[in-house]
């Protein structure tokens, strides 16, 4: 048991002089903490992964079950005890051991690493200035209309995408419907994802034959109920007729009055009164009148675009909280498990070399 012993000195020596290194560099580093106990400083350290620190006693073990399946070291024979007496003791010999404790101290301190320690004393949490907006958006058949090229659906999905591009700071959700109502996305601040689902958006996905827009509002509103923003929105992309049973759109407009939701209507196509594709500009005026949004007609595209831009300018920020973000230590640990281990390499490699 003597050379596991040495190589657990050796590692502990390690680990202590990881230890001095890193309160002096805390104390020459910080002045905030020179009148802070040490018990408070180690207190506020808390572990991401805690798991990980599992792995630390791997290296341990390791070297325990090299000393259980080879327990003689090799040897070297002499043909007369004075000559080996002779040779006296260096201190090559006395830290033989040395490299050894060296790699089990730094398997320790990349486990301490691996599990990421942080500091509860420097913790924030990220603010950003945002909108949560869900966009409503009408899969219906008359969709198809070509008055606005190619036809309504795709040119309101191309709006709709660039919308998204230009609002990097804003959660937005997207929910479509036709004959029903259903959630593409929730509210998200991970726009790649969501601007891909919208250009996948398809007529045929869901049945368009009716158009539900009380039942997409419902929907939407139900994705801003845990919303914590001041400013909470709707935006509402249609050709405006109503004409599927479920809740009917003027008393979800007055649901979202109740809730601080402003809904703003966005017309497709021409106002014609007559065939597939007919369109109903008074609702979506009421709609946005109850709840003090604002209702916006779009014969084309130019206009559409235009419609959607006065839209963002009448929006008013707020300010979103977001993840709680804490300062990592795992540098302190991880630096000087590589010093350790570089240190190991040159001393196996050059003075305490072992042969044969």
């Amino acid at each position: 048991m003597r050379p596991v012993l040495s190589i657990s000195l050796f590692a502990l020596a390690g680990l202590v002089l990881t230890a001095l290194g890193i309160a002096a560099g805390i104390w020459l580093g910080t002045s905030a903490v020179e009148t802070m106990p040490i018990a408070t400083l180690l207190r506020s350290v808390s572990w991401a992964q805690p798991t990980w620190l599992v792995a630390a006693a791997l290296p341990v073990l390791a070297i325990l079950l090299r000393h259980w399946l080879r327990p003689r070291p090799p040897t070297m024979r002499f043909s007369r005890a004075a000559t080996l007496r002779h040779l006296g003791t260096t201190w090559a010999a006395a830290c033989v051991h040395l490299p050894d404790g060296f790699r089990v101290a730094a398997g320790v301190l990349l486990a301490a690493a691996l599990a990421r320690p942080q500091s509860t004393l420097g913790g924030d949490r990220i603010r950003h200035e945002g909108i949560d907006i869900v966009i409503a958006l009408d899969l219906s058949q008359s969709m198809e209309a070509p008055d606005l090229v190619p036809n309504r659906l795709e040119a309101a999905k191309a709006v709709v995408d660039d919308f998204i591009r230009r609002r990097p700071r804003d959660r937005i959700g997207v929910v479509v419907f036709g004959s029903t109502a259903s959630t593409v996305a929730p509210l998200t601040m991970d726009h790649n994802v969501l601007r891909s689902l919208v250009r996948g958006l398809r007529l045929g996905v869901m049945d368009g034959s009716l158009t539900a827009i009380g039942p997409g509002l419902g929907v939407a509103l139900n994705r801003l109920e845990e919303s914590e923003a001041t400013s909470k929105v709707i935006v509402l992309l249609t050709d405006g007729v109503h004409n599927a049973d479920g809740l009917d759109p003027d008393s979800a407009a007055q649901r979202a009055h109740e809730r601080g939701v402003r809904i703003y209507t966005v017309l497709m196509g021409r106002q014609i009164r007559q065939g597939d594709g007919s369109v109903d500009p008074s609702r979506l005026e009421r709609i946005a009148g109850v709840t003090g949004g604002y209702a916006y007609a779009a014969a084309d595209v130019e206009t559409l675009q235009v419609s959607l831009q006065d839209l963002l300018d009448k929006l008013e920020r707020s300010e979103i909280e977001g993840q709680q973000v804490r300062p990592e230590l795992f540098p302190w640990l991880l630096w000087p498990a590589l010093v350790l281990l570089a240190i190991e390499v040159l001393l196996r490699n050059t003075r305490l070399r072992r042969f044969p």
